[in-house]
Formats: C-alpha cells, sequence, structure tokens
C-alpha cells in the first residue's frame, strides 16, 4: 500500500519552482493557504481534479487552550465562501468510526447540532464503511441527497500527509469534492459535484502519514485526543458557516458537550 499527500499546499511547497496560483494571508494570527488550480495543465501538475483549496493553519488541536475562537471563525469564513449562501447543508462524515485515524468524519458528524433555524435547515449523515453496511457509501449520501434535497454536501473525512508535522495540525477545505480513500491508495467512488449533482465541498485534517519508508504508517501518540479535537473544530466551523446567526459564543457552549 502506497500514501500520497492530499494536501494541495504540501505539494506546491515540494515544487522546485513557485506555482502562480498561490496566496497566502492571514485570518486575525490563523495562517490560510490558498491553492487555485485551473486548468488541465495545472491538474497534471498537481494531480488533483480543478478546484479551490484552502488550508487553515490550528494550534487548537494540538493545544486545546489556544485559538479556538479564531480558527473557528476562519475556517466558517472560508466554508462561507464555497457554500451555496441559501438552502439546506448535508453534512457527510466519511470513514470509519472504529479506526482513530479514519474516524474524523464520523466523529465530527456526530457532534453536529442539527434541524432547521433561521430558516436553514443542516442534516448530518455517517454512512460507514462498505465492510460493515455492504453498500457503497457514495451510494448512499446520493440517496439521501436526492430524498433531502439540500443545496451543497459537506463531506468530513480523515486525509493523509508525506509530512508528519502536518498531521492533527491543518484544516483543509476544497470546493472539488472528494475521492475517499485515495491518499492511502484505497480509492473509492467519488463524492463530487459531478456524481451527487449538487455542489460538494470536502473537509478534513491529515491524521495519518507515511514515515521513513511507504509501508510505514504513522498517528500520534495522543492521536485519538487531537482527532477527536481536530473533529471539534471542524463541527464547530460548520455549525457557524451554516448558522452563522448562532455567534461563536454559543458554538462554544455546544462544543463543551461534545
Amino acid at each position: 500500500m502506497s500514501i500520497k499527500t492530499d494536501l494541495a499546499k504540501e505539494i506546491i511547497d515540494g515544487f522546485s519552482s513557485p506555482y502562480a496560483d498561490v496566496k497566502n494571508f492571514l485570518y486575525g494570527k490563523t495562517e490560510i493557504t490558498e491553492v487555485l488550480i485551473k486548468t488541465k495543465a495545472d491538474e497534471n501538475l498537481i494531480g488533483k481534479p480543478k478546484g479551490r483549496y484552502v488550508t487553515v493553519e490550528s494550534d487548537f488541536i494540538k493545544n486545546p487552550f489556544d485559538n479556538f475562537d479564531e480558527e473557528v471563525s476562519a475556517i466558517a469564513h472560508e466554508l462561507c465562501r464555497m457554500l451555496p449562501e441559501k438552502g439546506d447543508i448535508l453534512a457527510v462524515g466519511i470513514g470509519n468510526e472504529s479506526l482513530a485515524a479514519d474516524s474524523l468524519g464520523p466523529l465530527s458528524a456526530k457532534m453536529l447540532f442539527c434541524g432547521e433555524f433561521f430558516e436553514r435547515r443542516l442534516f448530518s449523515l455517517v454512512p460507514g464503511v462498505e465492510g460493515k453496511t455492504g453498500a457503497d457509501p457514495a451510494v448512499l449520501i446520493k440517496a439521501a441527497a436526492e430524498a433531502l434535497n439540500p443545496s451543497a454536501i459537506v463531506a468530513i473525512d480523515s486525509l493523509a500527509s508525506n509530512d508528519i508535522s502536518h498531521i492533527c495540525k491543518t484544516v483543509q477545505l476544497s470546493d472539488a469534492g472528494i475521492l475517499p480513500g485515495s491518499g492511502a491508495g484505497r480509492a473509492k467512488s467519488p463524492i463530487t459535484k459531478e456524481s451527487m449533482g449538487l455542489p460538494v465541498i470536502a473537509v478534513g485534517t491529515p491524521t495519518v502519514s507515511a514515515y521513513r519508508d511507504e509501508k510505514s504508517f504513522v498517528v500520534p501518540t495522543e492521536g485519538e485526543a487531537l482527532i477527536k479535537r481536530a473533529a471539534k473544530l471542524i463541527f464547530a466551523s460548520l455549525e457557524l458557516a451554516v448558522f452563522p446567526k448562532f455567534g461563536t459564543d454559543f458554538i462554544k457552549e455546544l462544543a463543551v458537550f461534545c
């Protein structure tokens, strides 16, 4: 089994010459990198489909006393730029909750405070993995989307990285959708605008890395606690993006119970 990075930022950081369509900026003190993949040539160069890839650097995941409010606001702000302004949202937690490194999606989705507020409804779905349900998650997601008619899907999944320093350190957002398992060489059916028939926003944090050789996988010793904090950061950010009138104080109160 081979592993490759899911992080667009990590790919372009490895280039010998600068990539043209990249921006680095700050939201308060939070570092954000935006990579735009616009053409087929860019797709071939980076190895990822066309779209917008935003990486938000997180201190909170590794230090729960740092920067939660600002990072939640930063991620929510970037999510709002990708989500439709109106319409319901279907959040989907991709992955196997029985495996720590693959549990980010289910953990995040189960934390969400769902329902209809401010003329918008948030749905949450954890489709499980084919080995336990017998069904391709993409099939279940599409069926749910057809029944619920959301304006967009937010797919939350664990990511892979080639650099152990990025594990549980960043949150990547993308409007290009997701190919579950692609980083670990076990690609499943795509969850994209083309396959689902509506916009798909991918959100994730790297939880696994190849280290020294491609057969060696590393999850931090305190991995379960870090992944749970990453899930809390993603849940809070998505909640604020969908329901900005809740405000960060109310979102923090919800996060206490997660």
